[in-house]
């Protein structure tokens, strides 16, 4: 479910800002023909939004699988 420990982890505004900074070039840079098409931007934004909270989930599963790793070899004598 949700929760609010997703505001406290770093990768979260790493990404976040990362993602505002991309958004804003992405709305200055991209032709007005393109962006006058109906469907464009609401399924760019779909798949923006479905981008960065992939590349989150992600990062955060391997990251934490790489601690859990680095502990438990840790403990091994």
């Amino acid at each position: 479910m949700w929760s609010f420990s997703t505001y406290k982890d770093k990768r979260y505004w790493i990404l976040l800002i990362t993602a505002i900074i991309i958004l804003v070039l992405f709305a200055v840079f991209t032709p007005d023909y393109i962006l006058e098409k109906t469907n464009f931007v609401p399924f760019s934004m779909l798949i923006f939004i479905v981008l960065f909270w992939s590349t989150y989930h992600l990062w955060k599963y391997f990251g934490d699988k790489k601690k859990r790793n680095n502990t438990d070899d840790s403990c091994d004598l």
